[in-house]
């Protein structure tokens, strides 16, 4: 699907979508542990529905209302999941898989298949789990003969291995492992407090973990709202106009919540007030540092802010982009030169700052994060840029283009694909 995109008189509240790494911890947990859970403010997000089919393959019972869910399980392994193109339940599901000793076999999109997960199977197949890779790139698992053997693992490429092994230990009831070079650490403390929900216990410094599993009373859950996701909203309300956003828990553990920090530091036109977070078109802009090693998933939105930025924006550990969804680093350099700026990269880090505004044609990525920063860019340089593959979007926001609607934005589409 493609749209064109016209910006209008920019105002007006958003309600943020749930956070995604909430959602599919909680609702793949719930159907692997047998433990009952109710999870309201669901947005149903590409992602979250996988995680919601691999449990109900798990043989658990969903009860859909609205924006909530009601996960009732009976744990039975599953011949095959299929963890379309989402990372995290595609290496959380490796782990409680192979806690539960299944026999099963994991497919999913191509793009998946290419992304890192071979540090996870080495440390599952250490503690007693077999994997036999297939041709497509994913794996089949025979874990029969799966302990709670300590084990080391490095998390320098995805704290998702860490949180795996988590998931793992917990499922058998107790265990010990280590962790090394770990990345994204905050991703860890919320599958942590995910698993305190649940009654396990976590003890950790970072490098050497220790779970046991007791008893649970939490039955009910709500989602907080996706810092990543509201960020493109942030970023528009500084160069275009007034937005409040709801449904963000000012103290949360989402590492991506450093997003206001950065744009308070940079321009003091956004700030929390009753609950809500307000953001006012910023009179002045100062320059803008992102660790890409710690919040990976707002690199794309603040580059953003790079091509009309006179001060810039600077992206350290840049490398942490080449693994994710596509290869980000790559997408953002693309997508800074298109609408002109000036980009410079060296080995620590990429500067992007404001050059010569262009309006290009159209911009193509495949990338949801990719796609709505872009989108974000052409409404502030006010371009003509048709924009392709849009659909993509529903992969973490599936209101996107309602929520521009919402704030004045005028959205014209080629075909009538977008629910």
């Amino acid at each position: 699907m493609n749209v064109k995109i016209r910006k209008g008189e920019i105002s007006g509240t958003i309600f943020a979508p749930s956070s995604k790494s909430f959602t599919q911890r909680y609702v793949l947990y719930s159907a692997f542990s047998n433990r009952p859970i109710k999870i309201n403010n669901v947005s149903f997000s590409d992602d979250e529905i996988i995680s919601i089919k691999i449990a109900e393959t798990c043989n658990a019972f969903i009860v859909y209302d609205k924006k909530s869910i009601r996960i009732k399980p009976d744990f039975r392994c599953p011949d095959r999941i299929y963890a379309g193109e989402s990372g995290t339940s595609y290496r959380l599901s490796l782990g409680l898989l192979a806690a539960r000793k299944c026999q099963t076999l994991i497919t999913g999109e191509g793009q998946l298949a290419r992304r890192p997960v071979e540090t996870l199977i080495n440390a599952l197949s250490e503690a007693g789990s077999n994997f036999n890779r297939c041709e497509d790139g994913f794996y089949r698992l025979d874990a029969g003969n799966s302990s709670n053997k300590p084990v080391r693992i490095d998390g320098s490429t995805s704290s998702q291995f860490i949180s795996a092994m988590l998931y793992y230990y917990s499922i058998l009831g107790s265990g010990k492992f280590t962790a090394g070079n770990m990345v994204s650490e905050d991703y860890v403390k919320i599958t942590e407090s995910c698993l305190r929900n649940f009654g396990v216990t976590v003890y950790g410094n970072g490098n050497n973990y220790s779970i046991t599993t007791g008893n649970y009373d939490i039955k009910d859950i709500d989602i907080e709202g996706d810092y990543s996701s509201a960020s493109y909203f942030m970023v528009l309300g500084i160069f275009s106009g007034n937005i409040k956003i709801k449904n963000l828990n000012e103290n949360s553990l989402q590492p991506d919540r450093i997003v206001v920090d950065l744009l308070r530091r940079a321009t003091g036109s956004i700030d929390f007030h009753n609950g809500e977070l307000n953001v006012e078109k910023a009179n002045n802009m100062g320059e803008i540092i992102v660790d890409a090693s710690v919040s990976p998933d707002i690199a794309p939105i603040i580059s953003v802010i790079g091509i009309f930025s006179p001060a810039g924006v600077k992206i350290y550990n840049y490398h942490r982009l080449k693994t994710k969804e596509s290869d980000r680093w790559k997408g953002i350099i693309d997508m800074c030169r298109a609408f002109g700026a000036s980009v410079v990269t060296n080995e620590e880090f990429i500067f992007i700052k404001r050059d010569s505004i262009k309006d290009p044609e159209s911009i193509a990525f495949t990338d949801h994060r990719m796609i709505m920063s872009a989108i974000i860019a052409g409404i502030i340089a006010e371009s003509h840029t048709e924009y392709k593959n849009v659909e993509k979007i529903n992969k973490s926001y599936p209101e996107f283009l309602n929520d521009m609607k919402r704030v004045g934005i005028n959205i014209s589409f080629d075909m009538d694909l977008y629910h």
